[in-house]
């Protein structure tokens, strides 16, 4: 058999035939599988992504419950502006049940150096001095049973002392007390700039 230019031309024809067709349909329809499979990759990382959130959220969930129940727990231990006047009350009459004499009880201005709260905040401190006199022992169970008192206070500076003309076991103690309280609406309205 003899090879002509027909042959030749149609040889290559042949030939053009399949690499053609895999440069226009194969080649462009591989690059598009590619992509295909690129993106739903790319699709499974984020839903991933989004069920390790979502698994978290439930976490979160569970989490910010549990906060709520402390916030509402410090919450029910802190007193109103209005119940102030109250806890001055229980604190003298903790005084009175413990033997010692209060020589005075009052509020003091609020400052940097007597308060750890924010002016402007939900809650805030009240400085309250107090002059007690009376058996070592009756201060002694007097500063436990304020430590066992349900509202939330801090002494912020003591000094005791021994009176001059006082029998033995007899003390003088005067100190700063420190009561957080919860601010009602019209104090945060002053405080906090008409919020």
């Amino acid at each position: 058999m003899k090879f002509g230019k027909r042959e030749l031309l149609l040889l290559a024809l042949l030939a053009a035939v399949p690499i053609g067709t895999w440069w226009f349909i194969y080649r462009p329809h591989n690059d598009y599988e590619a992509e295909l499979i690129h993106e739903v990759e790319a699709k499974q990382q984020q839903l991933t992504r989004l069920n390790q959130a979502t698994a978290t959220i439930g976490d979160l969930r569970e989490e910010i419950s549990s906060l709520e129940e402390a916030v509402g727990f410090f919450r029910s231990k802190l007193p109103s502006e209005k119940e102030i006047d109250k806890v001055l009350q229980d604190l003298w009459l903790l005084a009175e049940q413990n033997e010692l004499t209060t020589k005075s009880i009052r509020t003091i201005a609020r400052n940097q150096s007597t308060t750890l709260t924010e002016e402007g905040g939900w809650h805030a401190e009240q400085p309250i001095q107090m002059r007690l006199e009376g058996d070592f022992i009756g201060l002694y169970s007097f500063l436990l049973e304020l430590e066992n008192q349900p509202r939330i206070m801090r002494i912020l500076r003591m000094n005791v002392g021994v009176p001059r003309d006082g029998p033995p076991g007899h003390v003088e103690a005067e100190f700063v007390l420190s009561i957080f309280f919860e601010q009602g609406d019209e104090s945060m309205a002053i405080a906090g700039g008409g919020r």
